[in-house]
């Protein structure tokens, strides 16, 4: 049964999640992804006949997930060569003749293996070749959304290839790995599955005293704080340049520290540091609570606080922040111990994702322009002169392809502006685009373009999905959304189906020219349309 949670919201009920294991090693031993993803649904995993590789790919994908576990021996017995190259280009083939016949993902992996010879060009051949191997899977993943590559041969290797790999057990049972290495290899799987069915935390609050720098730039002063190339301050300064590449990853980075900010600020404008203070998109230094601090963070950025992570090297501090605001993930930060200090990032689940659109990577400058309209908010004396000051455009898009991953993305995290709360992985919005429309919209306005912010999905003649980002709440701009839409869809009918969050909704078509037809167990509420959206405010929509 393919992933569709559409039926339920995935908060309201448990869903129903398959994973199927096959490879030319005993999957047995990963059976623990099950339990490490528990909190995501019921997890049902079912390990195919050993070595049915070839004719589990001959057939219709029958599972959510695809677990294809191939050791070295998939592709050579002895040695990676052109006839290895050869084998993983005939595997991603028949991969992609796969995905082609239904809907479903499929996860890969590196093969562990460590190339020897004595012939030292021999040894660089088989090294070239062992990476067009990996190359290939890599190629495959890059070209589909359904294909993920997790790294055995990382895993094995942190393991240490001694206890990691039981060649006598392989041979003996087709069961090469150590108990220990197959959890570890367990965990990667489940990662790449979560990253697919669970929202990745967007923002990152971080302290500045004895995290951010080395010391209390308060009482030691700009010049006397500790960050630079050497122990202690480079714990410091990796720990900065991590935090700048999430930022180009799509996590918002924010400060919370209790500091006079004139220190604060001058820090950052006089220490030579990784990261700068414009790429915090927003801080607070001052001497109140950190707990009503990030509240106020995401009052601003219009996020809830599951949508955090709190660092801090004070246990105070944590303790105050999970006490007040359990929503907020919170993580001790170590400098004593850079061993754990910066390899923390790595371990966080939270932060896992398939890829990242074009809205993720532009995160940062797109709450900073919020911030400048909260600003024009403030100071504007009406609701009507602030949205006409922001000259606002709604540009539409109907099956576009290119958009397919944001899409998918804007279905499984917004819960408050959405009707009917129901969850799509890419290969259904794929088929939808396909037998249906999928309608995108993205929002500019004076300050900025804020990317694909709403989406509408029509299928049957169903309104089956209207949502809409958070981020775009305020403006009044889903009125001329679904005005747009049912021009297009003139005897259009629409539901909505009450969520843990989204009751704020609840009487949006009552509001816009539909009527009830009835109201069922539960309050799902089915609607047919009558004169429509007449009230659209000063917006129109254009198709792009």
């Amino acid at each position: 049964m393919i992933l569709n949670v559409s039926d339920v919201d995935v908060q309201q009920s448990r869903r129903r999640v398959t994973v199927e294991m096959v490879g030319n090693v005993i999957t047995q031993p990963f059976n623990s992804i099950a339990e490490m993803l528990a909190e995501q649904g019921d997890i049902v995993v079912e390990h195919l006949p050993f070595g049915q590789v070839e004719q589990t790919l001959a057939q219709v994908p029958s599972a959510d997930f695809l677990v294809v576990h191939l050791d070295h021996r998939c592709f050579f017995d002895v040695a990676p060569d052109a006839e290895a190259v050869a084998q993983a280009n005939s595997l991603t083939q028949q991969i992609r003749t796969w995905l082609g016949r239904g809907l479903g993902n499929i996860i890969l992996n590196t093969p562990a293996f460590v190339p020897q010879s004595s012939v030292e060009s021999d040894l660089h051949s088989q090294i070239e070749s062992l990476s067009a191997v990996n190359a290939a899977l890599f190629k495959l993943a890059g070209e589909s959304e359904r294909v993920s590559v997790i790294d055995v041969a990382g895993t094995v290797a942190e393991l240490g290839y001694r206890n990691a790999l039981r060649e006598r057990n392989r041979h003996l049972m087709q069961a090469p790995y150590s108990p220990a290495a197959a959890t570890a290899i367990a965990e990667r799987y489940a990662r790449s599955i979560r990253a697919t069915l669970v929202p990745r935390r967007k923002v990152i609050v971080v302290d500045a005293d004895n995290t951010l720098w080395g010391g209390v730039v308060g009482e030691d002063g700009v010049d006397g704080i500790v960050i630079d190339r050497e122990y202690p301050g480079i714990v410091h300064f990796l720990f900065q340049q991590e935090l700048r590449r999430l930022r180009s990853l799509g996590v918002l980075i924010a400060a919370v520290t209790k500091n006079n900010e004139a220190d604060f600020v001058e820090a950052f404008q006089r220490r030579t540091m990784p990261l700068k203070l414009d790429d915090l998109v927003t801080y607070r230094s001052n001497w109140e609570a950190k707990s009503d601090n990030i509240r106020a963070i995401a009052e601003q950025l219009n996020l809830g606080t599951d949508a955090f992570i709190f660092i801090d090297d004070n246990p105070f501090e944590i303790e105050e922040v999970r006490a007040r605001l359990p929503g907020v993930e919170c993580i001790l930060f170590t400098p004593s111990k850079p061993e754990e200090a910066l390899a923390m990032f790595a371990g966080l689940t939270s932060l896992s994702a398939r890829s990242l659109t074009a809205e993720d990577q532009q995160k940062s400058e797109q709450y900073r322009a919020e911030a400048q309209r909260s600003a024009v908010r403030d100071s504007t004396t009406s609701l009507p002169d602030y949205l006409a000051s922001l000259e606002i455009e709604v540009i539409a898009s109907c099956n576009n392809p290119a958009h397919l991953r944001r899409v998918a993305q804007l279905t499984n995290k917004t819960n408050q502006f959405n009707l009917t709360c129901r969850r799509y992985t890419e290969a259904e919005i794929e088929a939808v685009m396909t037998n249906g429309a999928v309608y995108d919209f993205r929002l500019i306005d004076r300050f900025g373009d804020m990317g694909i912010i709403a989406v509408a999905i029509v299928q049957d003649g169903r309104l089956e999905s209207f949502l809409m980002s958070c981020r775009a709440l305020g403006r009044k701009v889903e009125t001329a959304i679904l005005r747009y839409v049912s021009l297009h869809h003139p005897d259009i009918r629409a539901e909505y189906r009450p969520g843990p969050k989204n009751a704020m909704v609840a009487q949006f078509y009552d509001e816009n020219g539909f009527e009830m037809i009835v109201e069922e167990d539960g309050g799902t509420k089915q609607y047919r349309i009558l004169e429509g959206p007449t009230d659209v405010e000063q917006y129109s929509v254009v198709a792009a």
